[in-house]
């Protein structure tokens, strides 16, 4: 009987040591998310032009390069990618999972838009640099 209470009190204490380590745990990734942001660069999605699946575009394309590594040194995962854009642009994907999946699902000719977007802006100042020239 006496071993058996002992049991019970030491399957209790490690129960409370694990709901502690959960705590500690949340508690450091709230703190870690609320530490103040010092980029100064603030994306402000417009209908017009870039909007928030742009992000995504850049999120999925950084993903699939497996260019862009974990502290491990293994290729980061799809939202840790998200995460660093949003605290290098001050944003809010909202569900980044969304975003990627709406991307997946676009028509073959439109996968990028974004990006092509982005092209087409950078050959089209090129093109005025060399008629300045």
């Amino acid at each position: 009987m006496k071993f058996a209470y002992l049991r019970k009190s030491i399957l209790f204490l490690e129960s409370e040591i694990d709901l502690l380590k959960l705590t500690f745990l949340q508690a450091n990734q709230s703190l870690k998310n609320t530490q103040s942001n010092n980029s100064k660069v603030y994306f402000i999605p417009q209908s017009q032009g870039l909007g928030i699946d742009s992000m995504g575009e850049f999120a999925v394309s950084f993903e699939l390069s497996r260019q862009f590594l974990d502290e491990t040194g293994k290729p980061a995962p799809f939202i840790h990618i998200a995460q660093a854009l949003e605290a290098a642009f001050n944003f809010s994907f909202g569900n980044a999972y969304k975003s990627k999946a709406r991307i997946l699902s676009r028509k073959p000719y439109n996968l990028t838009k974004a990006l092509d977007s982005l092209k087409n802006l950078i050959v089209k100042t090129r093109r005025k640099q060399d008629e300045k020239r």
